[in-house]
C-alpha cells in the first residue's frame, strides 16, 4: 500500500494544523505529494454591508487571497522538510469537496483533525471529519485536536497498533499497518479483544446456557482461538518482513480496550477498519472505530472495509 498523495484539509485554525507533523512523517516515509486544501464555506449574510461598500465579490476575493497566503505559509514549512507541496482554495461544501478531491486518485490518503474552527465561516471541522469518515473509500488519518498539542518537533510514531477481530473485513487494515511499520521502521502491536463473560450475549450467536460454567467454557474456547489466531497472524507478518511484531490479548469492551492500550502506549498510531464482524458474532467494528477516534487521543488511520473481501460474512456492516 502506498500513499501517492496526502490530502490535508485546513481551515486556518491552529487546531486543524495539529495534523501537519503526522503528515510530514507519513509523506516523508512514502515520498508522497502533499496537497493542502482550504474550502471556503458560504459568506455569512452579516458580513455583506452594501452601505459600507462591502460587496460579496470583494469579500470573497479577500477571503480567497487570505486563504491562499495562509496555505503558502504552511506549505513553505513542509517544503523545508523536503516535501513536494501543492495548495488549493475552493468555495463550496467542505465535506463534499474533500470527498471528490480524494476520489480523483485511489492512492490518496486524507489527513485531518477531528475538530478546528475557522474564524470567518465557522466551519466546524468536527462535523466535516465525521462526514468524510462515514463516506470516503480512501484511507483517512484522523488526529484529535488538543488544547495543548505536543510541539511539532517532538511528534514521533514508534508503534503501530492493529486491532483485529478475527474477520476478513478487519484484516483489510493489515496491508496499511505493515506498509507503515516497514516504511517508518516501527513496531507493530497486534491486539485482539475477547468480551467479558457477562457481555457474551452481545457478541455471540451461540446459544449460551444459564450457568456460569457455560460462560466460562465459552470464554476459554474464545481465548484459545484468539491466542492461536494472533500467533498465526504474527508469524505471517514476520514472514512478510515486519521486523518487530508483538501480540496482546485483551478482555472487555472492544472500543474501551483499544482506547486504553493506545493511551498507555506512547507515540502510537492505531490502524483499523471501519467495519468488520468477528466470528464471535455481533462485534461491529464501525462503532468501535468511531469511539476510538473520539477518545483515543492519538492519531488513528481508518480503512473502509469493503464487503467484497474474500470470505467476509454476508450481511456484515
Amino acid at each position: 500500500v502506498m500513499y501517492g498523495k496526502v490530502l490535508v484539509p485546513l481551515d486556518g485554525s491552529p487546531l486543524a494544523e495539529q495534523v501537519l507533523p503526522y503528515v510530514r512523517l507519513v509523506a516523508k516515509a512514502f515520498k508522497s505529494k502533499v496537497e493542502l486544501l482550504q474550502v471556503l464555506g458560504p459568506v455569512a449574510p452579516g458580513l455583506v454591508d452594501p452601505a459600507k461598500g462591502r460587496y460579496l465579490d470583494e469579500i470573497l476575493a479577500s477571503m480567497r487571497a487570505q486563504a491562499g497566503a495562509y496555505l503558502d505559509r504552511v506549505g513553505a514549512s513542509l517544503r523545508k522538510a523536503g516535501l513536494s507541496v501543492s495548495t488549493e482554495v475552493h468555495e463550496g461544501n467542505p465535506a463534499e469537496y474533500i470527498l471528490s478531491e480524494a476520489a480523483k486518485e485511489k492512492d490518496t490518503l486524507i489527513a485531518m483533525t477531528t475538530h478546528g474552527r475557522s474564524g470567518i465561516a465557522r466551519w466546524v471541522l468536527g462535523s466535516v471529519a465525521d462526514k468524510v469518515l462515514n463516506v470516503t473509500p480512501n484511507p483517512l488519518l484522523v488526529v484529535r485536536a488538543r488544547q495543548k498539542p505536543t510541539p511539532a518537533n517532538q511528534v514521533r510514531l514508534d508503534v503501530v497498533i492493529l486491532p483485529l477481530d478475527g474477520s476478513r473485513l478487519a484484516e483489510q487494515a493489515i496491508p496499511h499497518a505493515t506498509a507503515l511499520a516497514g516504511a517508518m521502521s516501527v513496531k507493530l502491536k497486534l491486539i485482539r479483544v475477547t468480551p467479558f463473560a457477562q457481555d457474551l450475549y452481545m457478541y455471540t450467536d451461540y446459544p449460551i446456557g444459564a450457568y456460569a460454567e457455560a460462560y466460562e467454557e465459552t470464554i476459554k474456547s474464545l481465548d484459545t482461538e484468539a491466542v492461536k489466531y494472533l500467533s498465526n497472524m504474527s508469524k505471517r507478518l514476520q514472514k512478510q518482513g515486519v521486523s518487530s511484531v508483538e501480540q496482546t490479548l485483551l478482555r472487555g469492551n472492544p472500543a474501551d480496550a483499544i482506547v486504553d492500550i493506545a493511551q498507555k502506549t506512547e507515540d502510537n498510531l492505531v490502524v483499523m477498519t471501519t467495519h468488520g464482524r468477528s466470528g464471535v458474532g455481533r462485534f461491529l467494528l464501525g462503532s468501535v472505530a468511531d469511539r476510538v477516534v473520539r477518545y483515543c487521543g492519538d492519531p488513528v488511520l481508518i480503512i473502509r472495509a469493503t464487503g467484497a473481501a474474500k470470505g467476509a460474512k454476508k450481511g456484515a456492516h
